[in-house]
Parts: structure tokens; sequence; C-alpha cells
């Protein structure tokens, strides 16, 4: 693909992205719409008079038209404003900008766990398809898949932080060090799900790719070890995984929710419980909003990572 293709390419899909984040801009206000209760009666209390509820819609611009209040919406979002929580006395944007460096951390971290240990289980199970190590990490990946990620946690917190004390059993910290020591478990329990699914595509992959012609030429021309699996295996089976590793992403940003609430991680995933359990809807629905975005932009990023690395790509 030509320099000019990848910018024409990351161009039409930043466009592509546009209408995708005006509907969910549109599903994120409308959530609000459906959710019983008053917002005026939250904000004023049980006890609030006719006329207290009434002067609150309208401060809140909720006697306007429903499209009217859309666009509003569309403006405030635009400036960063996402109103306050329910008690007023925070902005929703402090919070999420509070929280959002936690859960970026976490991410990080269990997205290395899981391409490190989805690249060495692959390796090995690839050696020898249908093999004695290939059979027993396909039993292991089962059952990684199969469990549930709080019961983990909460394994890893009884049975290695508790015992050893070389990890915190709740809590962030407050220096590289300490943040990563809190970011071990949680990301471990996050990505021992995902990992046997990455494997898997990458395990098939290798498979094939050391199956192909142009494998067995490159072994004719003398290359042999890491070179040959680095330029010739691994580089071909690992276009469809880095498209499957942005899907598997979602799935780990929708399970720091509960791996953030198990090992009190004050990230964004913790405060959506908690607003979830506190009925702040301001905070569901801002948090909805980042969370819904940052699936698009994983799955930008995965699109144009598979054109730059697979040539056969349409752009």
């Amino acid at each position: 693909m030509s320099g000019r293709g990848r910018f024409w390419f990351v161009g039409r899909r930043l466009l592509q992205a546009i209408p995708l984040t005006l509907v969910l801009l549109l599903l994120v206000f409308a959530m609000l719409k459906v959710v019983p209760g008053d917002p005026a009666l939250q904000v004023a209390g049980p006890r609030a008079s006719a006329a207290t509820l009434q002067a609150i819609r309208v401060h809140l611009g909720l006697d306007q038209p429903v499209w009217l209040q859309f666009v509003h919406y569309l403006g405030r979002v635009a400036t960063g404003d996402l109103g306050t929580t329910a008690t007023g006395s925070t902005k929703v944007s402090t919070l999420i900008a509070a929280g959002t460096p936690v859960t970026l951390v976490l991410l990080a971290v269990s997205t290395v766990f899981t391409v490190l240990i989805a690249g060495a289980t692959a390796l090995l199970a690839a050696r020898r398809p249908d093999g004695l190590a290939d059979r027993l990490i396909n039993v292991v990946a089962a059952f990684g898949v199969g469990v549930p990620t709080f019961w983990l946690g909460i394994v890893l917190l009884a049975g290695v932080a508790l015992p050893t004390g070389a990890f915190p059993i709740g809590g962030w910290g407050d220096t590289p060090a300490t943040i990563l020591r809190a970011a071990v478990l949680p990301a471990l329990a996050l990505s021992v799900s995902v990992a046997p699914v990455l494997m898997a595509s990458l395990r098939s992959g290798i498979v094939e790719a050391r199956r192909s012609e142009y494998h067995a030429a490159a072994q004719a021309a003398g290359l042999r070890g890491w070179t040959l699996t680095r330029r010739f295996v691994l580089r071909n089976a690992a276009v469809p995984p880095v498209s499957l590793l942005a899907a598997l992403t979602t799935l780990l940003l929708s399970g720091a929710v509960v791996v953030e609430s198990t090992f009190g991680l004050p990230g964004l995933g913790l405060s959506l419980t908690q607003a979830a359990q506190n009925r702040d809807f301001n905070v569901i629905q801002g948090l909805t909003l980042v969370f819904s975005l940052a699936v698009v932009a994983v799955n930008l990023v995965g699109d144009v990572l598979v054109a730059l690395l697979d040539p056969r790509v349409e752009v």
C-alpha cells in the first residue's frame, strides 16, 4: 500500500466513524428518555413542590422539544459538558477524567498479557498440530474462556495477593511501581478469559502459514529458526488476530467494570457500578458515551493496523 493509499484509507475510515458517532450520541441521549423517573425529582428530592419541579425542568431544558434538547446535548458534549453528578457537587467530566488513567493502564497491561499469553501458547501449540501440547493447551484454553472474571479475581486475591503480600488487595498506587503492582492481578484476571480466543486465531494462522508455498520457498532459500518465523510466519499469521484483538479489547473494556469492582480500582468501571447503584443517570449517560466512543476508536485503529499489515486489503 502506498503512502497516499494509507492516507486516503485512514481518512475514509475517519469519515465513516462520524455518522456512527452521531448514532451513538443519539442512542445515549435517548437512554435517559426511556429510563423511568423524573430528572427534576431526582435533583430536588421527593418533597419538592410542583412549582419547584417545574422550575428545575425549565432550567434543565426539559420543557423544550426533544429534537432541540438533542441539539443542546450535542453542543454540551462538544464542549465537554456532561452535566453533574446527582448530588451536584462534581462534574461528570471531572469524574471521568479522574478514572480514565486507571482504566487505560488496566486495559494496556491486560492487552500486553493477552498478547504474550496468546502468542506463546499459539507458537507452542502450532509446533505439532494435534500433538500432546496442542491438546493440553486447548483444554486449558477452554477452561480459561469459561471462568467468570469476578471469580478468578477473587481467587487471585485469596490465593496470591493475601498469602504473598506481593500485590495489594485493592486500591491504586501513586508511583509507577505501585501502579504496576496494583494492575497486575486485575489485568491477569481480565486477560485469562480473552487470551484463548486470540490464541486459537493465531494458532490457525501459524499452521496455515507454515503449510504455505512462500514458507517452503523461504526454507529452500536457507532461512531457519526465529528469522523464518518472524518474517514469513508471524507477519502473515498476525493479520486476522490483529482485527480480532480490536474486538476483544471491547470485551476487556466491559470486563473492566467487573474487575475494577472486584479489586476496588478507582476507574471508570467502578464509577459506572456506583452510578448504577445510586441511580445517577448523568454519570451513567456520560460513561456510556465514553465507552461507546472508545469502542469506535479501537475498531478504527484495528482496521488501520490490518490495512498496514496486509497489502491485500482494499483501500
